[in-house]
């Protein structure tokens, strides 16, 4: 008889959404929902029905033989699963979902029709069932809107030739399974295997086992999810909080329930209120779940609240739930589909939960007067015997309310000192936000930029192949700068324009130029710090812009800002840079001992570096520049700001690495020392190369630098400008005789 009236229940649901469907095309949705609704209804009063078969322990009962409980407890596990994903099919486009409905649910429901009276009997808890049994009745009308939703599913999907592939058939188990793993009765474990374990308490070995499974979870969700589509995203968050949803709501029974049971502890309410954001989009509910209930799980976690061990009845209602309100919020703004909270959000929120706060309050008061309850442990001891201090703040301030001679019991300064803490919590946690938004900010950049030289590497490995090898063989000893212009940002005017010189390997070459004429910008440039906005910059035959690492190995830098990482000492500074550029510990050791002599910083290399004076930084940014013995030496304003003696013990070494067959280039305003170190120079100024001259001929012919150079600067008080120019023609012309 039962079985009958199942298969005519099935047929009259297929039989009207066939109907339906036909004679409203266009509202297809609409009708399938409408049957979907129906069958979540008859799903929920299900779950509010205390199961005898949910107290069953390790198999032991006398209602079924061991393999017969045991098979039960997966079909029911496995329903329970399928059922929920049938729901949920309506309001998602993952098309695994109305895979597992056409062919799961639908292998499913066929089981849980030949096993139908062993299923009521579960529910019952003897054989004397009536098939007027409202349990009977209600299963009935459930498995038949299940039946013939899933065999209408299957008909729509043969009947217009929509068979899956090999690998939709594997994604649509897999997700199965993962779903799986995330929904079940709440007596699952415990009546195949019983209470086993140990209580997760006190951080013992299964606690934190569990908080490290938590926290990987999440990982992992975000780790699968990242890369997939929004709707994808979406329709994971809901399963699982829907998956939340229904093991809390499983642990009612609709005969027993009591004020206690009602979910206005934090974490309960946290349930209900991430299934309604994710469900309904409702963005205020997901930002208070974001930053008010995430504290209160993540607490509730650390610090539980129960003995119960994992896998029993009441620890997966406690840990399961807190684990899904922890991770939820947490993963929907990690995988970007809420934008980042400001202060207004937060400040909504602490609005809301004040609201909460005062209810529980009030709520506490009034229902503690005939039956014990402690909503958000503002009544009893929970936190209190966590933070001892606390406890006789709440004992001995009481607010005493006598209405009509009933006394409620308010405490008031206890319950301030929970909210002020609380509301600290969430500005703590906004913090950390922040903190980890700067961090995702940074690894973003980072791989965006990994991306780009990825792409960069691959044209340039097609354009020149071997990138290790210098793109221009013939300039592997001289720095070439070919019609090198830089532009900042919008602005129209060119910081240096058509830029074009030629360094050579021995020389020691001198740049100079007015504040502002261009000379760090060319520098900034070369070294790779600014971007080149047309040209290029060749250094030891290698493209600065193509081949940056290749060109920086070769080049040692010394800037006009000599910023170093203070904490450190000296010796560990140099070693750090000395591992940038892959020194052996025979050079590295080799090169800092001769210079630690050299610029008599013994004493001091092994001090930290925000105890040395500003000549000691210099001398120690110089060591760190020569520490790889590189071929080209960049230096902007090497001697600014440096004692007589440090400035000469800089200019031997510049002379020594020159002489070695080096490169070195430096800027200076300072005619004197150009005028003794330097083999050639350049003067710049508003940007345009003005002129390459020869010391030695300079100086031979006795034409005064200071003039030349002065010669170029505009609006000259204290020269004779046309002494000045007679200064430039001669140097030009002694440039240009051979």
């Amino acid at each position: 008889m039962e079985y009958l009236t199942l298969i005519l229940l099935s047929g009259i649901v297929f039989l009207l959404l066939f109907l339906f469907n036909r004679k409203f095309p266009e509202k297809q949705n609409l009708i399938y929902r409408i049957f979907i609704i129906c069958l979540i209804a008859m799903f929920a009063v299900r779950i509010i029905f205390a199961d005898a078969f949910d107290n069953i322990i390790a198999l032991n009962t006398n209602l079924f033989t061991k393999p017969m409980t045991a098979f039960l407890a997966i079909l029911r596990w496995f329903s329970f699963t399928a059922i929920m994903i049938t729901c949920l099919s309506a309001f998602t486009k993952a098309k695994s979902y109305r895979y597992i409905v056409c062919f799961i649910s639908a292998f499913l429901w066929l089981l849980n029709l030949i096993f139908f009276k062993q299923n009521v009997i579960a529910f019952v808890g003897t054989e004397e069932v009536s098939f007027f049994h409202y349990r009977s009745i209600l299963f009935m009308i459930e498995m038949g809107l299940f039946g013939g939703i899933a065999i209408y599913e299957l008909f729509v999907l043969l009947k217009n030739k929509e068979y899956p592939t090999k690998k939709q058939i594997g994604i649509m188990f897999l997700v199965y399974g993962a779903v799986t793993i995330s929904c079940f009765p709440l007596s699952t474990f415990q009546v195949l295997f019983g209470i086993f374990g140990t209580a997760l308490e006190d951080f013992n070995l299964t606690h934190r086992l569990f908080l490290y499974a938590t926290i990987l979870t999440l990982i992992l969700l975000f780790v699968i999810f990242r890369k997939k589509d929004d709707d994808a995203k979406r329709t994971m968050l809901l399963t699982v909080s829907t998956s939340s949803l229904l093991l809390f709501c499983y642990a009612w029974n609709v005969f027993t329930f009591t004020f206690a049971d009602l979910p206005l502890h934090l974490c309960n309410t946290a349930i209900f209120l991430i299934f309604i954001a994710f469900t309904f989009k409702v963005k205020s509910v997901y930002y208070f779940t974001y930053f008010v209930n995430v504290i209160g799980s993540f607490f509730a976690m650390f610090m539980p609240n129960t003995t119960s061990t994992l896998l029993s009845y009441s620890g997966i209602h406690f840990w399961f739930c807190h684990a899904y309100v922890l991770i939820l919020p947490v993963l929907a703004m990690m995988l970007g589909l809420y934008e980042r909270p400001n202060f207004k959000f937060m400040r909504n929120s602490i609005f809301i939960f004040t609201g909460y706060f005062v209810a529980m309050m009030i709520a506490n008061a009034w229902i503690n007067t005939f039956q014990s309850v402690d909503y958000f442990f503002l009544y009893g001891d929970v936190i209190s015997s966590h933070l001892g201090f606390l406890e006789n703040i709440r004992v001995n301030f009481q607010w005493l309310i006598n209405i009509s001679g009933t006394i409620y019991r308010v405490y008031w300064l206890y319950d301030i000192l929970v909210y002020i803490g609380y509301i600290a919590l969430m500005f703590l946690i906004w913090g950390i936000y922040k903190l980890y938004y700067n961090v995702e900010d940074h690894y973003k950049e980072l791989f965006k930029l990994r991306k780009i030289d990825k792409l960069q590497i691959a044209k340039l490995k097609k354009e020149i192949g071997d990138i290790t090898k210098p793109i221009n063989p013939e300039g592997v000893d001289m720095i070439k700068i070919t019609n090198f212009s830089k532009t900042y940002g919008l602005n129209k005017h060119k910081a240096v324009d058509n830029f074009n010189l030629e360094i050579h390997d021995g020389e020691v070459f001198g740049f100079l130029g007015h504040n502002g004429a261009g000379k760090s910008t060319l520098i900034k440039c070369m070294v790779g710090i600014q971007s080149i906005t047309e040209g290029k910059i060749e250094i030891c035959g290698y493209d600065i812009e193509k081949q940056p690492l290749q060109a920086k190995l070769q080049m040692g830098y010394v800037s006009d800002n000599h910023a170093v990482y203070e904490n450190l000492t000296g010796r560990e500074y140099i070693n750090y840079v000395a591992d940038l550029y892959m020194v052996s510990k025979e050079d590295r050791d080799e090169r800092l001992d001769k210079y630690t002599k050299m610029f008599q910083l013994e004493n001091a290399i092994d001090n930290q570096i925000k105890s040395y004076s500003h000549g000691m930084k210099q001398k120690l940014v110089v060591i760190a520049a020569l520490i790889h013995n590189p071929k080209v030496w960049i230096l902007d304003e090497p001697l600014t700001g440096l004692d007589p003696s440090s400035a000469y013990q800089i200019k031997e070494c510049m002379r020594e690495h020159a002489s070695k067959g080096n490169i070195v280039f430096f800027s200076s305003h300072v005619i004197e020392v150009v005028e003794k170190i330097c083999d050639r120079i350049a003067i710049i100024q508003h940007g345009v190369l003005q002129g390459v001259f020869d010391v030695k001929k300079l100086v031979d012919n006795n034409v005064n630098l200071e003039d030349l150079y002065l010669s170029f600067v505009e609006n000259q008080k204290d020269k004779d400008v046309k002494e000045l120019k007679k200064v430039q023609k001669l140097a030009f012309k002694l440039q240009n005789k051979k």
